[in-house]
């Protein structure tokens, strides 16, 4: 139980931080509302299957959880990407306009 409560962690936290280098990288505070709600579509199914997998003792494989992990990892990923890519676009506008 322990691995999965390290791993749970480990995957929140990294969806976590790319939705906040985009959060950090996009100018428009109102879009930021919309970021929120897509970090929480991605990170609820996880949470949930991960709490569930705790308080309720199955006895077979949770094929669900599997899934759950397996979503986040996946949209953490896009998520990083697209960090990443506001990120060099902000940087090549701030030089952009730092040369005019």
């Amino acid at each position: 139980m322990s691995n999965l409560v390290t791993m749970t962690i480990a995957s929140e936290a990294f969806l976590l931080l790319s939705f906040i280098i985009i959060i950090l990288s996009t100018k428009n505070p109102k879009r930021n509302v919309l970021w929120v709600i897509l970090f929480i579509i991605g990170a609820a199914p996880h949470l949930y299957l991960a709490i569930d997998h705790v308080t309720n003792d199955y006895m077979d494989a949770n094929i669900g959880l599997g899934l759950a992990f397996m979503f986040t990892w996946v949209y953490s990923v896009a998520a990083f990407i697209i960090a990443i890519i506001l990120l060099v676009k902000k940087k090549r506008d701030n030089n952009i306009s730092q040369e005019q």
